[in-house]
């Protein structure tokens, strides 16, 4: 949640910073656990200290990210299991760690430095493109923020860039380094290779029932149903309430009315424009086009082209000055009118073709003018109707009695925590499913969750547990299908494992690569000028890392098309610039704040060396063992 809220804080120390607290999970471990701690006290390193509910709420938020980057759910089982704790513990004392030096070392930041670091962020700019207080403050409500918290925070990161910077910031990358890089990075690599598909193998033939057994008693676990919860979703947005809004036929035509250009397309006419740089010479052309000189030789005699004085065919919008658009609106096709008082002098407007306007009547267009009346109205009744759910949860009651109440309907799923029925299909979408499907199996049957928040509209989710199917393995007649194709596929990966390793051995027995290639039915390809990280037309970028670790000369293969082909390749010519090549500058960079990273690791383990860590284990095995992802 920070650091969504620190959108200034991506320079280079910002990201060194970053880098090192990853790095620091390798390094540091949570080992040294004391008792006699507070009651709210999860850890302490020098004189800083870590509380129970600031680790409760990044580990929440952790979660939430991490589930957002997987697309799906994580349960505290996962979450420990991946090591996600401890992680995040070791990145906290690490910002105690350089918090506890910087206050020790006297740095220190005014608040009129904070105040214009905040002020400079550009997350924090309004409409207007600079700081709006008012922005800022909803901004950091909407995040569980006070101003005090997170100057505080602010000031704390600005304090620790500060020690970063001094440490770090000078370091150089040595020019043996830069050498190495430019030869690993410029070796450029040609190859022949081959595509092996299923296409190019025989189907095969369908197994027996004993085989398929087998085959299924193997591995049974590949075929377990997963855990499914049936899950109630209320869903209040103001397309939802929309239904109850009664909008009258009045309020339908004033809508309609006010703005009719929405409703068809607006006149259009080609108007031609003669601008005079005095009155008198205008009024002399008005009066010599009264008496039957043509527009167009007042354009000639001034020695103007059509394109010096053509508009266009335009709409009323689209000419800037309104005298003129008045002017040129109100004149006949062909009409020429007298002199304009326009903002840039003395004009004379001509009228060429009109093509009339058309709007589409108000009976077609009410129903949707209707639907958008009603969907404004709903918003605005929506927080009432909030607070009316709140109070009714607040009391007691399940959401399937508020749903009546409120007039919204309350949905239902039986889903996996993929999003699938028992029946393997995707559940029905809904307003924040992710986040709905992630809190509901971290949740228990019956207990109160928090609802989601839309960003959309405003709108907001509830949904609550009503029964959990816990995992189970399914009997044979149930997963057949899956069986069988699970079957099939493995005899294709075989059949084009063998393949393959059959052309490798005719090549290893002196036939050439692309002989073999050919006598195999496959179509041979070329590609050169391959290098490292580099996409290239055509090639198959699953060759990339094999080709690169295969010495000239040689034949390799690796899977394509995730793992559904075969790539069988040859590598004809390999190509290492001198080590005086000219090296990349974004490679350079990021060696450059690779060895920051280290230097900066090495400095946070000398620190917690120093400062010591301890750990109130029992709180925090409580915090990962307890607490759901909402």
């Amino acid at each position: 949640m920070l650091e969504s809220l620190r959108k200034s804080s991506t320079g280079i120390v910002a990201k060194i910073l970053m880098g090192l607290l990853i790095l620091s999970f390798a390094v540091w471990g949570i080992a040294d656990v004391f008792r006699g701690f507070g009651g709210q006290t999860l850890a302490t390193i020098g004189d800083s200290e870590i509380t129970v509910p600031e680790f409760r709420q990044a580990y929440q938020e952790r979660l939430q990210q991490i589930s957002q980057q997987l697309k799906r759910g994580i349960t505290p089982d996962q979450a420990r299991a991946f090591g996600i704790p401890d992680q995040l513990l070791n990145e906290q004392l690490a910002e105690a760690a350089l918090n506890d030096q910087a206050k020790s070392l006297g740095l220190a930041l005014s608040d009129e430095e904070i105040a214009k670091r905040v002020q400079a962020n550009p997350a924090f700019h309004g409409p207007s493109g600079s700081f709006d207080p008012a922005y800022f403050n909803q901004l950091l409500r909407s995040n569980g923020f006070t101003e005090a918290r997170f100057v505080a925070a602010e000031r704390g990161l600005a304090l620790r860039q500060q020690l970063i910077q001094s440490l770090g910031g000078g370091v150089e990358v040595p020019q043996v380094l830069k050498d190495a890089l430019a030869r690993y990075e410029g070796e450029e690599r040609s190859v022949n290779y081959a595509m092996l598909s299923p296409a190019s193998l025989a189907a095969p033939a369908d197994p027996s029932e004993e085989e398929l057994k087998t085959f299924f008693d193997a591995r049974k676990v590949a075929f377990r149903a997963p855990e499914f919860r049936k899950i109630g979703v209320l869903v209040l947005t103001p397309e939802a309430l929309a239904s109850s809004e009664t909008v009258s036929d009045a309020e339908v035509e004033a809508a309609y009315n006010a703005n009719l250009s929405t409703y068809g397309t607006p006149e259009k006419r080609v108007v031609q424009q003669l601008v005079f740089p005095s009155q008198e010479e205008a009024d002399a052309a008005a009066a010599r086009i009264k008496a039957g000189t043509p527009f167009a030789d007042i354009v000639t005699e001034r020695k103007l082209s059509a394109k010096d004085v053509d508009l266009g065919d335009v709409s009323r919008a689209d000419i800037i000055d309104r005298q003129v658009a008045d002017a040129a609106f109100s004149l006949p096709a062909e009409g020429t009118s007298g002199v304009i008082a326009g903002r840039f002098g003395p004009v004379i407007v001509h009228i060429g073709a009109i093509t009339p306007g058309a709007v589409q009547p108000l009976a077609e267009v009410a129903p949707a003018i209707r639907a958008a009346l009603q969907v404004n109205a709903a918003r605005r009744a929506m927080l009432t109707t909030y607070d009316t759910i709140e109070d009714e949860r607040a009391g007691g009651a399940q959401l399937a009695e508020i749903a009546g109440k409120v007039g919204v309907k309350l949905q239902s799923f039986d889903t996996s925590i993929q999003g699938q029925a028992p029946d393997g299909t995707a559940i029905a979408s809904f307003p924040a499913r992710s986040d709905v499907l992630r809190g509901a199996f971290a949740a228990d049957v019956g207990s109160e969750n928090d609802p989601v928040q839309l960003p959309q509209n405003g709108g907001y989710v509830w949904y609550q547990v009503d029964e959990i199917t816990p995992p189970r393995d399914r009997s044979f007649e149930e997963a057949r299908a899956q069986v069988l194709d699970r079957w099939k596929q493995d005899q294709v990966a075989q059949a084009l494992d063998a393949r393959v390793e059959e052309i490798k051995a005719k090549i290893a027995a002196g036939t050439p690569f692309d002989q073999a290639v050919t006598e195999a039915g496959l179509e041979l390809r070329a590609a050169n000028g391959l290098r490292r990280g580099r996409t290239a037309d055509g090639v198959p970028q699953d060759i990339m890392a094999a080709v690169f670790e295969t010495p000239e000369g040689g034949v390799g293969s690796s899977m394509a098309e995730a793992g559904e082909s075969r790539l069988l390749f040859q590598v004809l010519r390999t190509s290492v610039p001198s080590s005086t090549a000219a090296t990349d500058e974004k490679l350079v960079s990021d060696l450059r704040q690779s060895l920051q990273n280290d230097l900066m690791t090495e400095y946070l383990v000398e620190l917690q060396t120093r400062l010591g860590a301890r750990i109130n284990r029992a709180a925090l095995d409580q915090i990962v063992g307890t607490d759901a992802v909402n």
